[in-house]
């Protein structure tokens, strides 16, 4: 199984690595493709996370903790380019509807239990932070991302600026980012 693969990539075996990535390459790109909404984009997250996975093989800890390692980074480097996008405004967080991803995510089909037990650790985790945010932006992020609303909504039903909402959006999702990278 994996973990006969794993030794074998810490040893620099480079086809244990081909084999590992074609078994797991679709899943991670489907993953950031959640994200990122844009096929090319999710490929080259996944491309550049199995690149840094050979690349700092011996530092990596294989033991079962691999694809937890992969799923983060995967998710992290996503939120990363989410975040750019975000910032330079090429589009709203509104039409990625980042909102229901996880909860779309945990319901696909392709995920195995071992999967879907590290979409709950993650979403634990998230949850954790969500739990640290100021109320207004724990309540704005809430809207966002369990509710659904557009920006314009939120900032409707809260009486704040448009402005004000994407702020906290994206202080929240650097605020994330942040968090999970620590905890990897």
């Amino acid at each position: 199984g994996n973990d006969f693969l794993f030794t074998r990539i810490k040893q620099g075996d480079e086809k244990a690595l081909e084999k590992f990535t074609k078994e797991n390459y679709l899943f991670f790109c489907a993953l950031a493709n959640r994200y990122v909404n844009d096929v090319q984009e999710a490929e080259d997250i996944v491309q550049d996370t199995f690149f840094e996975l050979w690349q700092r093989r011996d530092s990596i800890e294989f033991e079962g903790a691999v694809k937890s390692y992969l799923f983060k980074s995967v998710y992290n480097r996503s939120i990363n380019v989410m975040h750019k996008k975000y910032q330079n405004k090429e589009y709203s967080l509104d039409e990625s509807n980042e909102s229901d991803i996880l909860e779309q995510y945990m319901s696909a089909n392709i995920l195995n239990s071992e999967q879907s037990l590290l979409l709950k650790e993650l979403e634990a985790e998230i949850n954790l932070f969500i739990d640290t945010l100021s109320p207004q932006c724990k309540k704005i992020f809430l809207l966002s991302r369990s509710y659904g609303l557009k920006n314009r909504e939120i900032a409707e039903q809260l009486e704040i600026s448009i402005k004000a909402v994407e702020k906290q959006i994206s202080k929240a999702l650097s605020g994330l980012k942040e968090h999970l990278t620590e905890e990897g």
